[in-house]
């Protein structure tokens, strides 16, 4: 058992993901599933591109951190166990940053028609990978700032930063939260955030969307996204009560 709760918001002191070479069990025991499933990707949505991320194994959640072993896969690997859905010991952790404006708001975007998740509506994320690796450890907070300054432009090293991290997870995906106050109004952050995506190369941002209250997402948004929502809306100040009363 894993010892990480389901379907609810609360908090952590950290991740712990120690990377090893050797490819995932599950990965290796399913290489021609995921070689099948890709090439039906491939006619499907040919712009997809099959580059290393991280998958992980041995997740547990132990006095505030959790922990585990992280291995360099192939995004078909991903896009299979997405699909699949296995009850083996394949877990898809990724961080994702809140981005508070001085004015109360939540800036999602929304991704691109040729994306993995196209029309999803979420925080600044993306799995994690090679870029994401420190002295053998994964570096959750750094891939957070790394997708930030790719997808929007925005640097969050100059941002205010939660002392703790947030966490959701259903089944075997695990989303990490850490919300980030930025001291301007959410309409100059927005245009900021625009003039960067129109100039962007990868064009994976369709668009930013204001949320000033969980409704305000839309209909696309997906179930960990909407579970960070409702919890910043319900407490939306940092460093508060959720915190010194433990976890929510």
């Amino acid at each position: 058992m894993s010892g990480i709760p389901e379907n609810r918001i609360f908090s952590l002191d950290a991740v712990r993901l120690s990377v090893d070479a050797a490819v995932h069990p599950w990965a290796a025991a399913e290489a021609s599933a995921i070689e099948a499933h890709w090439a039906r990707e491939q006619v499907e949505r040919p712009w997809l591109y099959n580059g290393t991320v991280l998958l992980h194994r041995g997740l547990q959640l132990d006095r505030g951190t959790i922990s585990g072993i992280s291995h360099r896969t192939p995004f078909a690997a991903l896009l299979h166990w997405i699909k699949c859905q296995p009850g083996a010991d394949v877990w898809h952790l990724f961080g994702s940053a809140v981005i508070l404006s001085s004015d109360g708001a939540m800036l999602l975007i929304r991704m691109a028609a040729k994306t993995a998740n196209a029309g999803k509506v979420y925080a600044p994320s993306g799995s994690l990978d090679d870029s994401d690796i420190r002295d053998g450890c994964v570096d959750v907070d750094g891939s957070m700032m790394r997708e930030t300054r790719e997808e929007t432009g925005l640097e969050l090293s100059v941002a205010g930063a939660e002392d703790r991290l947030l966490c959701w997870r259903s089944g075997g995906r695990v989303a990490i939260f850490r919300r980030f106050r930025i001291d301007e109004p959410a309409t100059l952050l927005v245009e900021r955030m625009r003039a960067h995506i129109e100039t962007d190369p990868e064009q994976e941002i369709d668009d930013v969307v204001i949320a000033r209250a969980p409704r305000d997402a839309g209909p696309t948004v997906p179930p960990h996204m909407q579970a960070m929502l409702d919890f910043h809306f319900a407490a939306p100040d940092f460093n508060t009560g959720w915190q010194a009363a433990g976890n929510r």
